[in-house]
């Protein structure tokens, strides 16, 4: 897709890229030690974390399932982390996601490139890793993109949600008045050569805590489903449509008063 929207303050706090593949049983414990080596210079701060639940997809248009399994006692994730906690590298046996989080330091989005290149690196990396030790090739099954939007943020900011979404309800003749919480779900199935099978968006308008634990209003916005192919380039290829639908989205369902407060410059 060309003439994207372009913001040049987007209200965005976290954006996650990632892939899930075929499982690689052995991605845990002293074996990653020398992967640790190729990126602990840029991510020297590793921690533990329990694995991430099994997506299952279901059928063309509808939303995933997400299966809950008890992992074994060796299956872990990995954080592979920035100094400063920007930028961390998600590794568990079958799936692979890097962040870039805004840690309340003044740095801003460095955009979608940075993230892809991030995302395309680490794959490159891991899948040489495992060619090279485990004599496997990685498959990559499932995709995924997620943007998170601050939307506001404390007391202070009195923004009202009508101000930001087209379709947002007026609740001033309501006789309870505004609602303490708001929270709204949207599924767009994306049916496309590019992305693959079983795609689809969803934009997710609810309650939340910003990174320094002061409660706001976010809007999440995923896109994910299955990669063109199996290879590293498909997978690639499939997260770069799907970033193209979450920034038309973003763009189409919030109010030009949204888009001055974010800077649109197209």
């Amino acid at each position: 897709m060309t003439g994207l929207p372009d913001f040049s303050q987007p209200p965005v706090v976290e954006v996650a890229c990632g892939v899930k593949f075929r499982k690689v049983p052995e991605l845990h414990g002293i074996r990653l030690a020398p992967l640790y080596e190729m990126w602990k210079s840029e991510l020297p701060v590793i921690e533990e974390q329990p694995t991430l639940p099994s997506i299952e997809t279901g059928p063309a248009g509808s939303s995933p399932k997400i299966r809950v399994d008890f992992p074994s006692l060796r299956q872990t994730r990995y954080w592979f982390q920035s100094e400063r906690g920007n930028d961390l590298v998600q590794l568990q046996p079958d799936r692979l996601i890097v962040n870039w989080r805004s840690c309340g330091n003044g740095e801003n989005y460095p955009r979608f490139e940075y993230v892809l290149n991030h995302l395309s690196r680490r794959v490159t990396d891991l899948s040489g890793f495992v060619e090279e030790n485990f004599r496997s090739k990685l498959e990559f099954l499932h995709v995924e993109l997620s943007y998170i939007n601050s939307l506001r943020v404390g007391e202070s900011d009195k923004w009202d949600l009508r101000e930001i979404f087209h379709t947002w309800p007026d609740f001033a003749k309501h006789h309870l008045g505004r609602p303490a919480n708001s929270q709204m779900t949207f599924d767009f199935p994306i049916e496309s050569a590019r992305t693959g099978r079983d795609f689809f968006l969803r934009a997710s308008i609810e309650p939340g805590v910003a990174s320094d634990e002061t409660p706001g209003t976010f809007l999440t916005m995923t896109a994910q489903g299955r990669p063109s192919s199996t290879s590293a380039e498909g997978a690639l290829d499939s997260i770069k449509e799907a970033h193209d639908h979450l920034v038309r989205s973003f763009a189409e369902i919030t109010t030009e008063a949204a888009h001055e407060r974010w800077g649109k410059r197209s």
